[in-house]
Order: structure tokens, then C-alpha cells, then sequence
């Protein structure tokens, strides 16, 4: 019997949400890098938003993640857009660095699929209990 509780207290509280293996989640991550002038966060979390986002735009949800969708979806252009204003400063090759941003933003948005489906599995929804929700309203912050 205490065996079970031990159980239910490990599952319920100290396995609150389910993380990827893959990502950090943004929450984190931008704990361990504060510097707000690091132009390395700032693509990187415009990288990652865009990713979220594009995954938002290419998948259907339940209502209740279509509600959560709703509230913070931004079209993933808003942020592609600044993404490639920053890059585009230094690169001149253009058409090599929209590929390998793509290409990095593909990976980014197959993973929060990936991710979105496991949770789904085991929530009965893509964005509860999930990095992926804490992530989205990271990105909504973005102006």
C-alpha cells in the first residue's frame, strides 16, 4: 500500500509536466542565458518560436488545443521575419542561410509534433501538463 503511494506521489507531483528529449524548454533555457544582449538567444529563441508556431499552423487539435492555439497563435512569419532581419545583417549568401534556417526550423516544429503527440497519448491533449504550452506563452511575449 505504501508502495503505491509513494507511486502516486512520484507520478502526480514530482512528474508535473512532460518534457522533450530532445529540447529544453524555452522556460529554462532562457533561465540559463540571461544576457539579453546575446544575439545567439535572441535567434535562438526566434528560431524556436517560429518552429512552435509553424507546428501550430500545420496541425489540427481538439477543441480545448484548438482554444489554446487560438489564444496564442501568431502567425509563424512574424517571427521568421525577424529571424532572417538579423541574420541576413551579416550573411551574404542568402539562399544558403534560408535553407539551413529551414532546415533548423523543420527539425524544431517535427519535434514539438513528436512531442505534441506523446503528450496526447498520455493526456488526451497536445499542450496540457507540457513544455510545449509554457513555450507558446514565452512566444506570445514577443512584440
Amino acid at each position: 500500500m505504501k508502495l503505491l503511494i509513494y507511486l502516486t506521489v512520484f507520478i502526480f507531483i514530482l512528474i508535473p509536466k512532460s518534457y522533450s528529449e530532445n529540447m529544453i524548454p524555452l522556460k529554462t533555457y532562457l533561465k540559463n542565458n540571461k544576457n539579453f544582449k546575446d544575439l545567439s538567444r535572441t535567434i535562438y529563441l526566434l528560431k524556436r518560436c517560429t518552429s512552435l508556431h509553424y507546428f501550430l499552423s500545420n496541425n489540427e487539435f481538439t477543441k480545448k488545443d484548438n482554444n489554446v492555439r487560438i489564444r496564442y497563435e501568431k502567425d509563424y512569419n512574424f517571427f521568421s521575419i525577424r529571424l532572417y532581419k538579423i541574420l541576413n545583417i551579416d550573411n551574404t549568401d542568402f539562399t544558403k542561410l534560408n535553407k539551413k534556417v529551414d532546415d533548423e526550423m523543420i527539425k524544431f516544429s517535427k519535434i514539438y509534433s513528436n512531442d505534441g503527440r506523446k503528450n496526447l497519448s498520455k493526456t488526451g491533449s497536445y499542450f496540457k501538463k507540457s513544455y510545449i504550452l509554457e513555450d507558446l506563452k514565452i512566444c506570445s511575449k514577443i512584440q
